[in-house]
């Protein structure tokens, strides 16, 4: 099983609006420079995340993203299925009935091996539900938020010139 880059992305983005200093929006242009990737590579990745109720997204002047709900409400799970999408399954392709003899053990084994793959796929996603993102936070700090995000850009401009 391979995750795409996108998920942790999407887990730093949680993390960083979790972080926001009182909680005010952060523009995409913020978030991405600091992701170091392209905006509308970013957007993408948030429409995801608007449309799964996991940030909510303000196109007035000055809105952003913000989270939709409360930290401690999210977890790993929720940011990893917005952006790889439902259905881990194993999907067979018939190409052992090409291969070898049509007999009753080869059914019996595609069957076994479908559900060998589900399990697998139950048990990650039940350890991805143990995990809020709040978990990987001190209270302390995402409680108000601790981070302007914008200034931080700021910064890096000024240390560079």
């Amino acid at each position: 099983m391979k995750v795409h880059q996108s998920v942790e992305q999407g887990i730093y983005v949680v993390l960083m609006l979790a972080l926001e200093k009182d909680h005010k929006p952060v523009k995409s242009s913020v978030l991405s420079r600091i992701l170091g990737v392209s905006d509308s590579y970013l957007k993408k990745i948030l429409r995801k995340m608007v449309i799964a109720g996991i940030i909510t997204s303000n196109a007035r002047r000055d809105g952003g993203f913000q989270l939709a709900r409360p930290v401690e409400e999210l977890t790993i799970n929720d940011v990893y299925h917005a952006l790889e999408g439902e259905g881990n399954e194993m999907k067979l392709s018939g190409l052992a009935h090409q291969i070898f003899d049509e007999d009753e053990k080869l059914a019996e084994d595609e069957k076994r091996v479908v559900e060998i793959f589900d399990k697998a796929f139950d048990a990650f996603e039940n350890e991805l539900k143990k995990i809020s993102i709040s978990d990987l936070l001190f209270k302390t700090d995402y409680t108000n938020g601790k981070t302007h995000w914008s200034d931080r850009i700021l910064e890096s401009k000024s240390q560079t010139a």
